[in-house]
């Protein structure tokens, strides 16, 4: 498991993502020296709230927790539904926030999460 991993959450319409990854790519072109970072943008809040619901947030923080497991230890730990748990898993995993290893685990590879939300457009 890594540490010290941020993972930041970040609503903004897809032109800003797509202006901030030009500026990466130009500056890489240029042998910029640019630090690694784990972004995970939302058009809008309903969108991340879909993503991220309050059972899905606990199964991060329990799967924070324990370190890489199986789905079924996941629902156990967490007392829950393996059906349902493996639903939030999935969601997770293709919202890029948990990743699948060998032999059936899933982990999740932050440290902490930093949220970035502007209330007016």
């Amino acid at each position: 498991m890594m540490t010290g991993n941020r993972l930041t959450f970040e609503i903004e319409p897809a032109s800003s993502f797509e202006t901030r990854a030009l500026e990466i790519a130009r500056a890489l072109d240029r042998g910029d020296t640019v630090p690694v970072q784990t972004h995970l943008s939302f058009p809008d809040m309903e969108t991340l709230l879909t993503v991220l619901t309050p059972k899905r947030f606990a199964l991060l923080r329990t799967l924070r927790q324990t370190g890489p497991s199986s789905i079924r230890a996941l629902a156990a730990a967490v007392a829950r539904d393996y059906k349902a748990v493996h639903s939030d898993v999935t969601a997770l995993i293709a919202g890029g926030l948990i990743e699948r290893q060998a032999a059936d685990r899933i982990a999740v590879q932050w440290d902490s999460v930093h949220a970035d939300f502007r209330l007016a457009a």
